[in-house]
């Protein structure tokens, strides 16, 4: 469990859906001050489904729970800092969108989010619609076992484990977040997912099938963004 701070927020129930991309394609989609980092000869994005049970300031919590999908890749900065540029973020949550986008400097963009979960051995189904279109339909069952963490300098560790996010304001200053975390507790899970997410955002296609990870959860420290100078 991670300390009181400013801000905090818990994750539970997340799936990681990550599909293999073109380097060279992917770059066109970032500024030129961020450079795409690839893994196993490829770039990455990520869909992130999850529920935030809670977010809070100080112990005092602030929102109710919400569904969310945040899609995300894999860069280095000017002085070749690890950490992930989000694409697109979408919640059900109004408080949120209303305050974490300008505080974060986060791009949350309008969508209709669903997540459908019986505790049955039916899979746990979440959707995503945009501009009133299905972009990502995603079902998702974590098979039995312990979790565990991803092992250092593996393909998991590369996709799950950033705690550094830059983004830039209004103005086009550089910006370099922080979003402190335990590492991911880790299990396998039987997945699907379809629909044209990628090509929504006006990302690269898929190069390759995807990838998935499943987490019961984790709570997060979360920091305003700062000049990157100051990284």
């Amino acid at each position: 469990m991670l300390s009181v701070t400013p801000l905090s927020a818990t994750v539970t129930d997340a799936c990681f859906c990550h599909w293999p991309v073109e380097a060279d394609a992917l770059s066109r989609s970032l500024p030129d001050w961020l450079t795409v980092e690839t893994a196993d000869g490829d770039a990455w994005v990520t869909a992130l489904a999850h529920t935030v049970s809670g977010v809070s300031s100080f112990g005092f919590e602030l929102t109710r729970p919400a569904h969310a999908v945040n899609v995300r890749t894999y860069v280095r900065g000017p002085n070749g800092q690890r950490g992930v540029r989000f694409l697109a973020l979408f919640t059900d949550d109004a408080f949120t969108t209303a305050t974490a986008a300008p505080a974060l400097r986060l791009p949350y963009r309008d969508g209709a989010l669903t997540h459908e979960a019986d505790g049955s051995e039916s899979p746990s189904r979440r959707t995503l619609d945009v501009d009133g279109q299905r972009a990502l339909d995603l079902r998702y069952a974590p098979t039995d076992g312990e979790a565990t963490t991803a092992p250092p300098d593996s393909l998991a560790s590369f996709l799950v484990e950033r705690q550094r996010y830059f983004a830039a304001d209004p103005l086009g200053t550089r910006l370099v977040g922080s979003v402190g975390h335990d590492p991911w507790p880790l299990r396998t899970v039987d997945a699907d997912a379809s629909g044209p997410l990628l090509r929504t955002l006006g990302l690269p296609d898929p190069a390759g099938d995807p990838l998935f990870h499943y987490s019961p959860g984790t709570e997060f420290a979360l920091a305003p963004p700062r000049p990157l100078w100051l990284d």
